[in-house]
């Protein structure tokens, strides 16, 4: 047993408290006995050391029994699957080997650490369940969450089964921590070292350079051995050329030069082939070059021929001007950095994409690109837009005022069991998908075969989405057997509906039987269509194709689940028609901005349709329809600017447009004010990846060469997820501004520095970088000196799984305490005893007082014994007992009479009155004692009692004395 102090430094208190009360014991002038003086002090001391012992956190070490491991196991990429497999044999081999008082846990982690398994008696690791990221290392995290997660009693134990080459955190600050919470780390290094493993470490190359300007592109190769290689260029997908090198072993630094004419988005791809190298993982490098030239503006149009007078039209305010098809979006958000302002023509949600249409919205918001939306029937509500991110961007809303009586439409879906990984759960998003684009009036209906044909929910408003999306979310559908009987349901719950459009999805792989001719008949007569979507068919898609062409629909044959969203976001547009106004009218100016500059209100001529929408709050609205709907609406969104124009600018709703004199002058001021409208910043800027983190690195020189000290630099970063943050640049020497941020996802990293001045910037400038592989293919052999180092700072053992014998279980045990916290009953005590110190002073008992107490007590504790009487008390009540004999002696009178009455006597006794003698008693009676002869007795006793009480009280003035 022992105990220890939490908080020994208040121990300090103890000397002068006690001195305090020594000195206040010596000088106390209460006049009370030698004992009770002692008493008090010695109490007083007592209450004194159970304060201090209390605040000071005194503790009771109660020992314990037992060890408690958690065995880290590395899921990272580096490690071979056999080598995984390998660990958990090792877990499952040396925790069978452990006492029964013993507890083993698993922790996984890779990118990121989980609990596999908590401390428990029994371990046995057959399928790991926990799922973290391999494309990194992140010891330090593990090591962290089993310092957190172990029991907090019995002896802590850390065994990390890695290769030790980690790339995220700092593994050894962490070992550091949690060795005073006394955890011990052994080490079982896993991993394998490639022989002959040739990397590409970095492609170097300027983000942003001027039309025919040279620049070097650098290539960074990592060599374990000398050796040829054949080094391969491509630009934009192409091959540009192939040149033999001779690597030397270690770094290797090869400059090619290059040279662009073109303004434009260029990307730049290497790659090394080495003979014999084992891992070509990390034999690609990637990078991007942007030229900058005139300012570019991009049309992508569902169809551009049909936009060519718009890119005409843009192309007169001296910009130039790229049109393109749907295909030709930029697919990453480095290449809508080459654009000043993107226009979208006719395009809906599904034309576009979720990942599409985030990336627009970053472009936007964090790096100033320009947005024009121009209407069409596949744009706006009818294109699917509702709580999109082109939504978001935009300065108008699909959901649209509740006086505004707009027809409703319907959908059924019809959903089918999909044979491939998670196709259901992609069946579900579809349908998330779909509700979330409808509007409140819309309806919906989702039925399936799970081996009886129902509804998941039966046609119905949407209204609040919230209980729908419960149900799909529940929804698990089997393999459909024919489509007849759930198109019969659909068609009659639809037949019913009083919605204007009605449509039917079917999503199948193609197996189930077709429908009747009859019933596809029924359908088609009521005015409802059908599009069929076949993924993943293993047979023809006759029937598919049979069902989407006799009901007047479209058909889809998908790939891959990716595009399925989509297409099902696509197909929900049929049913939001209902917002498209076709009728000729007159634009109506109420309010003039920027964009219409120059246009009088009477100057425009009529247009066919539009969408309908509405305006955002911050939004400017200088044109409507003659419905109070928005035609044009523009608004700063972040960095960016946005524009919407609900009609169109081709033939089909705007063909009187087109030959208006101020058409090219409505769109070319429409196509600059949205372009980018910072100025770059002048400041040279690096942008690399080092050890799993990127590093900015800004030289900031004005034109004689001066260093430019103390500006606000900050950098907004979006990761290849879209995923941002905004850093600030710290000055770090005369000119030079540097700062960090994660590198977690593969990909590319964008980044728009900003200089802020007054709290607005004043320049800009667009910068990016790659991380091309996994750092975990960096590094060819595993980390032993970071092991061993691990091991030694976490007072443990490197342990080695083929050897006999090795057991973490077994080695260096140690006896542990599980401390008690005694603060509470000492507290209890000290209050106890201060009572008692105060009676001892106060209250003073003398010594019959205390054996009376004591008699108390004992009649208390054994009530059944008899207390003898003292001699005192004999006499006192012999004193009593004549006395009252005496008394009854006084008066007793004459006898009396039997009388009838049982209850009057007859004659009553009286007493003697004054100076009258008393009658004399019967002889037959025996009379009582004289009264001389009681009286001496009672004197007798009273005067015993008299002399005990005086005796009583000269005592206890001689014990005061």
């Amino acid at each position: 047993m022992s105990f220890q102090f939490t908080h020994p430094l208040y121990l300090l208190l103890l000397p002068p408290a006690l001195a305090w009360v020594i000195w206040f014991a010596w000088k106390s002038d209460v006049q009370i006995s030698p004992w009770r003086r002692w008493l008090a002090f010695g109490i007083r001391t007592l209450v004194l050391l159970a304060l201090v012992f209390a605040i000071s956190g005194l503790q009771w070490r109660r020992p314990m029994e037992g060890m408690n491991i958690f065995f880290a196991l590395d899921r990272s990429d580096s490690i071979p699957a056999p080598q995984q497999e390998a660990a958990k044999q090792f877990i499952n081999k040396t925790s069978r080997q452990k006492k029964h008082v013993d507890k083993a846990g698993v922790i996984v982690f890779g990118s990121e650490a989980s609990i596999e398994s908590s401390p428990n008696p029994a371990v046995d690791v057959q399928k790991i369940q926990a799922v973290v990221g391999t494309e990194r290392t992140d010891l330090a995290g593990a090591i962290r969450l089993a310092t957190a997660a172990f029991p907090e009693t019995g002896q802590k134990r850390l065994v990390l089964l890695t290769d030790g080459n980690e790339n995220i955190g700092d593994a050894m600050s962490a070992v550091l921590a949690a060795k005073p919470l006394g955890v011990t780390v052994d080490v079982v290094p896993l991993g394998v070292t490639r022989v002959n493993d040739v990397s590409v470490q970095r492609l170097q190359l300027p983000a942003n350079v001027k039309k025919g300007q040279a620049f070097e592109e650098k290539i960074f190769v990592q060599a374990d051995q000398a050796g040829p290689a054949t080094i391969q260029l491509i630009r934009n997908e192409q091959v540009l050329g192939e040149q033999k090198v001779e690597l030397s072993a270690g770094k290797n630094l090869y400059t090619l030069p290059q040279t662009l004419s073109e303004a434009g988005f260029y990307n730049y791809e290497v790659v090394v082939d080495a003979p014999n190298d084992p891992l070509p993982q990390n034999n690609r490098a990637s990078g991007f070059v942007n030229v900058r030239g005139d300012p570019t503006i991009l049309i992508v149009s569902d169809d551009p021929a049909q936009d060519q007078q718009l890119a005409a039209a843009l192309q007169t305010s001296h910009v130039q001007v790229r049109l393109v098809g749907v295909k030709s979006f930029p697919g990453t958000l480095a290449e809508m950095q080459s654009y000043d302002a993107i226009f979208i023509s006719n395009l809906s949600a599904g034309d576009l994409g979720n990942d599409r249409m985030k990336l627009l919205e970053d472009a936007v918001r964090d790096f100033g690109v320009g947005l024009v939306c121009v209407g069409g029937d596949q744009t706006y509500a009818a294109g699917g837009y509702r709580g999109t991110p082109l939504e978001a961007t935009l300065p108008v809303s699909m959901e649209l005022d509740s006086k505004k009586v707009l027809p409703s439409g319907a959908v059924v879906l019809v959903m089918h069991g999909m044979e491939f990984n998670n196709g259901n759960q992609v069946a579900r998003d579809c349908a998330q998908g779909v509700l979330a684009a409808l509007g409140p009036s819309d309806e919906m209906g989702v039925i399936l075969w799970d081996g009886t044909e129902h509804w998941v929910f039966p046609l119905q408003k949407v209204g609040d989405k919230r209980a729908l999306a419960k149900e799909i979310a529940g929804m698990n559908q089997g393999d459909l057997g024919t489509f007849q009987g759930v198109l019969e349901q659909s068609y009659e719950a639809l037949r019913k509906s009083t919605a204007n459009l009605k449509h039917i999805i079917v999503f199948s792989d193609g197996d189930p039987g077709a429908p009747s001719a009859k019933l596809m008949q029924d359908i088609v007569s009521e005015r409802i269509t059908v599009s069929t979507v076949m993924i993943s068919g293993h047979v023809g898609p006759e029937t598919m194709v049979w069902m989407a062409d006799h009901g007047k629909g479209q058909f889809y044959k998908v790939d891959s689940p990716n595009d399925l969203p989509q297409i099902f976001i696509k197909e929900t547009a049929v049913i939001l028609k209902s917002a498209i106004y076709e009728e000729p009218f007159t634009p109506q100016v109420r309010s003039a901005t920027e964009v219409v500059r120059g246009i009088a209100a009477n100057e425009y001529p009529k247009l066919l349709g539009y969408v309908a929408t509405t305006p955002k709050p911050l939004a400017e609205t200088p044109l409507w329809s003659d419905k109070g709907d928005p035609l044009l609406a523009h608004w700063h969104y972040g960095l960016g600017r946005a524009v919407a124009f609900t009609s169109d600018a081709k033939a089909k709703w705007a063909r009187i447009w087109l030959n208006w004199d101020k058409y090219r002058q409505f769109w070319s001021q429409i196509g600059q004010w949205s372009m980018r409208q910072l100025e770059n910043a002048d400041l040279t800027t690096e942008v690399s990846v080092e050890k799993g983190e990127g590093v900015i690195n800004v030289e900031a020189v004005d034109d004689q060469g001066n260093f430019r000290n103390f500006l606000n630099l900050q950098a907004l970063v979006a990761s290849p997820k879209g995923e941002r943050q905004t850093i600030r640049l710290e000055q770090t020497g005369p000119g030079h501004y540097e700062a960090h941020f994660p590198t977690k996802e593969i990909g590319q990293y964008m980044l728009n520095l900003s200089d802020i001045k007054d709290g607005k910037v004043r320049g800009s400038q667009i910068i990016g970088t790659s991380v091309n592989y996994s750092p975990e293919f960096n590094t060819s052999e595993p980390n032993y000196n970071l092991l061993r180092r691990l091991a030694e700072s976490g007072g443990g053992k490197v342990l080695d799984p083929r050897a006999t014998g090795v057991n973490p279980f077994l080695h260096d045990r140690q006896n542990t305490f599980q401390p008690r916290d005694l603060w509470e009953g000492l507290l209890k005590c000290a209050i106890i005893l201060f009572t008692v110190d105060v009676g001892v002073r106060r209250i003073q008992i003398g010594r019959d007082e205390w054996l009376r107490g004591a008699r108390t007590v004992r009649r208390w504790l054994f009530f059944w014994q008899g207390v003898p009487r003292t001699p005192e008390a004999e006499e006192s009540l012999t004193a009593l007992l004549a006395r009252r004999h005496q008394v009854r002696a006084q008066h007793t009178g004459p006898a009396l009479e039997a009388s009838p009455d049982l209850f009057r006597p007859q004659a009553e006794p009286t007493m003697p009155l004054p100076g009258e003698e008393e009658p004399s008693a019967p002889a037959a009676q025996p009379s009582a004692p004289p009264a001389e002869e009681a009286k001496p007795a009672a004197t007798e006793a009273e005067r015993s009692t008299a002399s005990r009480l005086l005796e009583a009280k000269r005592r206890a003035q001689k014990r005061n004395r």
